[in-house]
């Protein structure tokens, strides 16, 4: 059976723009203020590694996509 893949936009901090990512490609996640709990880390599968992105959106948010 086949699983489908899932996109979400994210926006990037400091006005860097958007980003797409596929879900499949989070490795992990962090929130970055954890005492107000704004903002998150990303770490995507990159070429040969990993990049680390920081996103306006909450983790409570992205964590809805991924259920």
């Amino acid at each position: 059976m086949y699983e489908s893949v899932k996109f979400i936009k994210l926006t990037r901090v400091e006005g860097y723009g958007e980003i797409v990512v596929n879900l499949h490609h989070i490795v992990k996640m962090k929130t970055r203020y954890p005492d107000t709990g704004k903002g998150t880390l990303i770490w995507i599968t990159g070429h040969g590694g990993y990049d680390m992105i920081e996103v306006e959106e909450d983790l409570d948010v992205i964590m809805q996509y991924l259920s």
